[in-house]
């Protein structure tokens, strides 16, 4: 057994021959087993005869032995190939773990480690200042694996902080740093692009005022509940009665849902604070029937179950059943004839519905967890024949 086992002590002469007779019929039993029967080990066996510490010893790699299949999967691949492959494509062949071990190079950094390495590298004045500044972005994007982030995750967020009334040189400023990041990734290889390039804020920004109406409405409910991610209909007859934005829902816990009160708890929102969201009874029967214990998310990945899911398809494909546009429509002339219909638009929806039924602002405002009235003003789009009832209403009271 020398070479195989480490030094071990005992207090008794009887239990170090007891051991060294066990570790001696498991190192007899591990040689005599084939490829097959070391497949089909399972740990609580492999701990029984030893560890894997026993077998690596031994000469045997229960790792690569488990995986060969895999293994010969990944070393068929091109080096450009290996580069392009998505975070879902790695994790369906065995994960990042396996890459390692084949001594292959992939893209698998998160946003925080590449930020982490940016950092290390920084020699310029301000680190403390510039730390800051990343650390906004940390708290955007973190665990995020870098090549899983596109330009509709950067979009979404600009939209969010113009929606959230930040000035535009406030968001160039942030966005430069982000731009600094990414590119530090380009530089070592991390990404293919510098994507906040392709974000543009303009002082006259436009901001999106697209509500659905009701036809749409029902045609975009309808094609939820016949999408392949079961819990499509739940998010959006969410986002629908609650108002919350999608980063709030995504991060959603189990452990937040009150049942017995009807409501759920967002502990960190984007404006610092925390607030609950009162939920319909639509909302409650829906999140009974998708109910698990404990504090899992209540939309996981199904590959990585502890960032929420990435429901870009279902919702480009539900839309698209609704026969409802996510690009532009134009006019001959380039002007746009009916804007696109994003998911944040179903914000606008929730408080331009709230305002339509009569609800004061500040109400609004509550809801949808607005800190000031004019960020409120900004989602309230009210209808030409609601413009057109208000007036003729004040013609009546007029007696004219």
């Amino acid at each position: 057994m020398k070479g195989v086992t480490k030094n071990k002590t005992f207090p008794t002469e009887k239990l170090a021959q007891t051991w060294a007779n066990s570790i001696e019929l498991s190192i007899n039993t591990i040689l005599k087993m084939d490829q097959a029967q070391l497949i089909a080990l399972s740990e609580d066996e492999i701990c029984a005869l030893g560890g894997e510490d026993v077998f690596k010893r031994l000469g045997i790699d229960l790792f690569s032995i488990r995986h060969a299949a895999k293994l010969e999967a990944i070393n068929l691949l091109s080096k450009k190939e290996l580069l392009q492959l998505s975070v879902q494509e790695i994790e369906r062949m065995g994960g990042a773990e396996l890459f390692i071990k084949a001594g292959k190079r992939i893209r698998y950094k998160t946003f925080r480690e590449v930020c982490d390495e940016y950092l290390s590298r920084w020699n310029k004045k301000d680190y403390k200042g510039q730390m800051q500044r990343i650390d906004y972005w940390c708290r955007v994007f973190g665990d995020r694996i870098m090549t899983d982030i596109d330009i509709f995750d950067l979009r979404e967020h600009v939209d969010d902080m113009i929606d959230a009334g930040d000035r535009t040189t406030t968001i160039n400023r942030k966005k430069a740093v982000l731009s600094s990041v990414y590119k530090f990734a380009l530089s070592r290889g991390y990404v293919d692009e510098n994507l906040v390039r392709s974000v543009v804020v303009d002082d006259d920004t436009k901001r999106r005022d697209r509500v659905l109406s009701d036809q749409e409405r029902q045609r975009l409910i309808k094609a939820c509940q016949a999408s392949h991610w079961d819990k499509l209909y739940l998010l959006v007859v969410m986002a629908m009665t609650t108002g919350a934005r999608k980063g709030e829902l995504m991060n959603l816990r189990w452990s937040d849902i009150n049942f017995k009160e009807g409501t759920a708890f967002l502990g960190d929102t984007k404006n610092g604070t925390s607030r609950e969201l009162y939920l319909a009874p639509v909302v409650i029967a829906e999140l009974k029937r998708h109910q698990e214990i404990g504090t899992g998310l209540i939309f996981p990945s199904a590959e990585l179950p502890d960032q929420p899911m990435d429901f870009r398809k279902a919702w480009r494909n539900a839309l698209k059943a609704a026969n409802i546009s996510d690009k532009d429509i134009l006019n001959a002339d380039g002007t746009v004839k009916l804007e696109r219909f994003t998911f944040h638009c179903l914000r606008h929806g929730f408080c331009s519905a709230l305002s339509d039924a009569g609800k004061e602002i500040n109400q609004i405002a509550k809801l949808a967890g607005h800190k000031s009235i004019q960020t409120t003003m900004r989602y309230i789009h009210q209808g030409r024949d609601q413009k057109r009832q208000i007036v003729n209403e004040l013609a009546q009271a007029f007696n004219l």
